[in-house]
């Protein structure tokens, strides 16, 4: 495996409403954020290609970030489904790689981002009983270094 599963970057929680749960978490933890971001998600589930908007943010702090995320009704972001602590986040050199050797080793591809090209794209989550894996392959790292340093994905 090219990630260290001991070392995640994030740690991601499925929320109603991000800028609540800002505010909530602010108030109790001290904890600041990164001007919440819209990303438009276009997965594979199985043999089904979704697309929609989610909303997140991550912290500030770390070393390992908070993230949190909403996303519309009936989809793998939906609060009332998945609300709470839902993934460790790791940065991956090797996604298609990471993907095989986690199901492989008995885990269960969740959902994969996908585009033009055949196969996983940008990011990938597995799970394992329950605890699941966000893969964000770091040809993604620019991008998330823009928004941490000027606010916006760009």
């Amino acid at each position: 495996m090219t990630f260290d599963i001991t070392s995640p970057f994030h740690v991601g929680y499925v929320v109603a409403d991000v800028d609540e749960a800002m505010v909530r978490l602010s108030a109790a933890t001290g904890i600041t954020w990164h001007p919440p971001q819209v990303f438009s998600l276009d997965i594979m589930v199985g043999d089904q290609r979704l697309g929609f908007d989610n909303r997140f943010t991550y912290s500030v702090e770390g070393p390992v970030q908070i993230e949190i995320v909403q996303g519309p009704a009936g989809t793998l972001f939906d609060a009332s489904l998945y609300g709470g602590p839902n993934h460790n986040g790791y940065w991956t050199d090797d996604l298609r790689g990471d993907i095989d050797s986690l199901v492989t080793g008995g885990g269960e591809l969740v959902f994969a981002g996908c585009g033009e090209q055949p196969g996983p794209q940008g990011f990938a989550m597995v799970d394992f009983a329950g605890t699941r894996i966000e893969l964000i392959d770091s040809v993604m790292l620019p991008m998330f270094e823009t928004w941490y340093r000027t606010g916006s994905f760009g």
